[in-house]
């Protein structure tokens, strides 16, 4: 028990040190770094901390002169980072969940084909039924609609984020911008 107490003193001593500001610089060999201590570095830029993205008021539209000060450039250039990679990841996702529904869906075409021709199961009559697709074989076609619907979903809200970024720089994208695939 006390050994829980001295762990909960601890973290209640260190959390003040996790909310700190962020620092970022450049190098001499051009090398962007970020770090929550200033380093000494004179040109080094203070990145202030976000609670979180849902929660700062972020402009609508508009380029990034008449948002605001640079700083605000910098946290919607962040969040609009953070958001594209999150949508990446769930594109990648999605799509490897689409690639292994195929093949088990696939499998159970060839299977299906085969026994359609007739076989020993069958008396050696084939069946040209309209659907002979197993229950398991019917839950897996559905549940391929459903993650393609979820893929249209998020490359929309893809779209979406590239013309929010778009319209906050002034119609052209930033150098730091990467279209999801």
């Amino acid at each position: 028990m006390r050994m829980m107490g001295f762990l909960m003193g601890l973290v209640a001593l260190v959390a003040p040190a996790w909310s700190q500001d962020m620092y970022r610089w450049t190098d001499g060999a051009g090398t962007v770094h970020y770090s929550n201590t200033s380093s000494g570095n004179a040109h080094a830029t203070r990145i202030p901390s976000v609670a979180s993205p849902a929660s700062e008021e972020r402009p609508a539209s508009g380029d990034v002169a008449s948002a605001g000060s640079a700083g605000d450039a910098e946290a919607f250039s962040a969040d609009a980072s953070l958001r594209r990679n999150a949508l990446e990841r769930d594109v990648r996702a999605t799509e490897r969940r689409l690639r292994e529904l195929d093949a088990r869906l696939a499998a159970f075409a060839r299977a299906r084909g085969q026994n359609a021709r007739g076989s020993a199961a069958t008396g050696g009559v084939g069946t040209n039924a309209v659907d002979v697709r197993s229950e398991e074989e019917r839950a897996l076609a559905d549940e391929r609609e459903r993650v393609a619907q979820h893929a249209a979903e998020v490359r929309n809200d893809a779209a979406q984020l590239r013309q929010e970024v778009l319209a906050r720089f002034g119609g052209t994208a930033p150098p730091w911008w990467i279209d999801v695939r």
